[in-house]
């Protein structure tokens, strides 16, 4: 997943802890940073009509927000956990692309802000919530999947 303002950067895990961040990939970046950057797109952990993002290199673990800043985790099977790696598809907020909600933050979408993967309004009082290129950043295009998924 990329947004218009950087088509180049991934949405990838960082293998030193569990952060999400962006980070460039390319068809030169090694296998193991092309694993960091495919998410299985399945059925919504706490709403099959959304989605949940899970880890190809790490099966069993999701996108899931904490503190509105994005983490890869394994699932503990939790009401909290689902609802935390579960969001649904929205047209994108700068019209194109797709923008992806959080089901128990209904006003907090996806975002890349500074290199790193957050839960953001359009406005508010983090400063991931800061309005310049808000919708841009929250815009989303689902590119191709660097590694293939496990069968």
């Amino acid at each position: 997943m990329t947004t218009p303002g950087s088509t180049s950067h991934y949405v990838v895990h960082d293998d030193s802890d569990d952060l999400v961040v962006t980070a460039p990939v390319t068809s030169g970046s090694s296998a193991s940073v092309k694993q960091d950057a495919t998410w299985v797109e399945a059925p919504g952990l706490d709403d099959p009509n959304c989605v949940s993002f899970e880890s190809v290199d790490e099966p069993g673990s999701y996108l899931r927000h904490q503190n509105f800043q994005l983490h890869l985790q394994p699932n503990d099977g939790s009401t909290l956990f689902s609802q935390d790696a579960t969001f649904c598809q929205t047209p994108g907020n700068s019209g194109n692309g797709v923008s992806f909600q959080s089901v128990n933050y209904p006003t907090k979408y996806l975002r890349s802000y500074n290199g790193t993967v957050y839960l953001a309004s359009n406005g508010g009082t983090n400063a991931q919530d800061a309005p310049a290129t808000w919708a841009d950043d929250s815009s989303w295009t689902v590119g191709t999947p660097w590694a293939a998924a496990p069968q």
